[in-house]
């Protein structure tokens, strides 16, 4: 059925009624005759039609239409609707009724809109197939539940060849339950319920597909409508017949992105695309653009393909993108070391942004994202050295490698909560950035993460933090503090090193070992609490910590890797757990105000350098059971007046002290 729009009869004509300028009448289906007024009335074909015959003096237009919805769609008429006034808190039952009174009346496009959105958004949105049914009064009759489930998950435009959304129902078919509305009655006729559906979002029309037979040839048919712009008219009989495509409502609808995308992927022999503000899109050439790999991105090659006035907008070149590629997003490359551009704005229905797709836009200081991006990948935004900030969508899930590394300018991010982990390198690099907030769901963090964010003062880890990947803190060198969750099991090899103004940290029960390199070069550290359960800790573990003056080694602790204390300046004393079976290479060298340590009893090796150039220490005895003593273990140290050596130990004892060249 053609719908007129606002202007076609009315706005300022005079259409009559009782008298010259005086109201219509309309006659409910119950008898009742409901006054609209002329300019309500100018917005129904019918309506203005009847005046126009009649002059509308005498007798009122009769319709099989209720009085209440007739009421209401006077006002609607009206403009009450313009905030949604005279819908607001009507029912699904209400609004089937007022979509069949705006079929009988024939009114305007515009009119028509507005109730079909209202049904969509407030009464079929975001519900299943099974909820749709019973809220419909439809039983489902597929076959089998595989069948049904098929259905919601098929290609977005499918064409109907089979099911005809009237067919009668099989003799055998179960009796369906009464309708919450008139939705699935002959009161709403087929055209009103595809009208109905203009305004329904992908996700429900794909739910309405598994509510019966009828309701998925009936979706087919609105899908495949929005796409080809064909609303009103026959469909092709197959999606390979189309060959030229105008996307002028989809652009209007904000569903450019999107359709584009569906479109490539289902209509293999489409050639053309035009409703692009005064461009189109040659797609049979595009389809031809070829590409030495994909870095760089052809973008060249895209921009030959597009036909208007000018320069092609980003969001029209983007457009050609996905019609290339038949995915919604920016491509891998796309604007690869693109050092002219600014700013960009990227359009609704982008879901992801490839690898290196704006890495290297040195000059490019804002972005903005959109709403449905879930993806960033690989190095997206790598060495965008001029972006200062960034806002990321909300559901944006996943985070790649190296995505902001190298943005230098980048002063503060906000991360959405439906993040659970950051890539390797994600702000690595970004030496403005002085606090962030990572989101509550997020369960690791990557590999040099932040590394070298110099100016980060401030940052909240998340309660549900697992492990740390390798150097995530590397030169945060302006990190003082730092609160590690509770959930905390790993710290990956070199997590704090070089934080040299972390002057405290309180690590969790639960960390059973210290990496290597965890907190090397933490100059400022002055005292750290080991857990209880630590059993290890790796090579040059606390290294260089010179600020630190004493620290508790856990009873449970029986490693203690190469140079885990070395240079630490500032240590005076240290208690070795009982457990503890050998000292490694350079353990304690450089620890130059250690007096004295107490080797535990069951100490068997002690290996090179281990104590070198403890010049404070003046004593030490050696365990009963040491059988090993490595090259240099107590060179330097040259305050040791006494070495008490083990009954049986001459020997061995003698040979150190001649590679020593220390006597006692």
């Amino acid at each position: 059925m053609k719908r007129r729009r606002v202007g076609d009869v009315g706005d300022g004509d005079d259409i009559g009624g009782d008298g010259v300028n005086g109201d219509v009448r309309v006659r409910s289906a119950e008898g009742e005759e409901v006054a609209w007024s002329r300019s309500a009335a100018a917005r129904s074909a019918a309506l203005a039609n009847w005046v126009s015959d009649t002059g509308g003096a005498e007798g009122a237009f009769a319709t099989l239409v209720p009085a209440a919805a007739l009421r209401t769609l006077s006002r609607v008429a009206e403009g009450d609707a313009e905030e949604g006034g005279a819908l607001k808190g009507c029912s699904l039952a209400q609004l089937a009724q007022l979509l069949h009174g705006a079929h009988f009346l024939d009114v305007d496009v515009e009119l028509l809109r507005l109730l079909s959105r209202s049904l969509c958004t407030s009464h079929l949105a975001g519900k299943s197939g099974p909820e749709l049914g019973r809220l419909l009064g439809v039983v489902s009759d597929f076959p089998i539940e595989a069948e049904r489930q098929a259905a919601t998950e098929e290609p977005l435009y499918t064409h109907d060849a089979q099911d005809d959304a009237t067919a009668p129902r099989a003799a055998d078919a179960p009796t369906p339950p009464a309708p919450v509305c008139w939705l699935s009655t002959q009161l709403v006729n087929e055209d009103a319920l595809e009208d109905a559906l203009a305004d329904a979002d992908v996700p429900t029309l794909r739910a309405l597909k598994g509510v019966s037979l009828a309701w998925r040839a009936r979706a087919r048919r609105v899908l495949c409508a929005r796409l080809c712009a064909r609303v009103g008219l026959p469909l092709t009989s197959n999606l390979v017949e189309v060959t030229e495509l105008d996307l002028s409502d989809s652009r209007a609808a904000g569903r450019l992105i999107a359709d584009a995308a569906d479109a490539s992927r289902w209509l293999p022999n489409m050639a053309k695309v035009t409703g692009l503000g005064g461009f189109e899109v040659d797609v049979a050439a595009l389809r031809r653009v070829e590409s030495s790999g994909e870095d760089p991105y052809p973008m060249e090659g895209v921009r030959a393909c597009i036909r208007g006035e000018g320069e092609a907008p980003k969001k029209v070149l983007l457009a050609a993108c996905v019609l290339r590629h038949g995915e919604a997003c920016v491509p891998a490359n796309a604007f690869c070391d693109d050092r002219s551009m600014r700013s960009i704005v990227l359009p609704a229905g982008l879901t992801s942004i490839g690898e290196h797709a704006f890495s290297g836009c040195s000059s490019l200081t804002s972005i903005a994202l959109p709403a449905g991006l879930t993806s960033i990948g690989d190095c997206a935004f790598n060495d965008c050295s001029s972006m200062m900030s960034i806002e990321l969508p909300a559901g944006l899930t996943s985070l790649g490698g190296y995505a902001f590394c190298g943005c230098s300018s980048l002063t503060s991010i906000e991360l959405p909560a439906s993040l659970t982990s950051l890539g390797v390198s994600a702000f690595d690099g970004c030496s403005s950035l002085t606090s962030i907030e990572l989101p509550a769901g997020l369960t690791s963090l990557g590999e040099r993460a932040f590394y070298c964010c110099s100016s980060m003062t401030l940052i909240a880890l998340p309660a549900g933090l697992t492990s740390i990947g390798e150097c995530a803190f590397d030169g945060c060198d302006s990190l003082t503090s730092i609160e590690l969750p509770a959930s905390l099991t790993s710290l990956g090899e070199g997590t704090f090193w070089g934080c040299s103004s972390l002057m405290s940290i309180a690590l969790p029960t639960g960390l059973t070992s210290i990496s290597a390199n965890a907190f090397f070069g933490c100059f400022s550290l002055t005292s750290i609490q080991l857990p209880a359960g630590l059993t290890s800790l790796g090579t040059y573990a606390f290294q260089g910590c010179s600020s630190m003056t004493s620290i508790a080694l856990p009873a449970g602790l029986t490693s203690i890797g190469e140079w885990a204390f070395g240079c630490c300046s500032s240590l005076t004393s240290i208690n070795l757990p009982a457990g503890l079976t050998s000292i490694g290479e350079g353990t304690f060298a450089g620890c130059s105000s250690l007096t004295s340590i107490a080797l535990p009893a069951g100490l068997t090796s002690i290996g090179d350098c281990a104590f070198n150039g403890c010049s404070s220490m003046t004593l030490i005895e050696l365990p009963a059971g040491l059988t090993s003593l490595g090259r240099y273990a107590f060179n330097g140290c040259s305050s040791l007046t006494l070495i008490a050596l083990p009954a049986g130990f001459d020997e061995i004892i003698l040979s150190a002290i001649l590679r020593f060249g220390y006597l006692p």
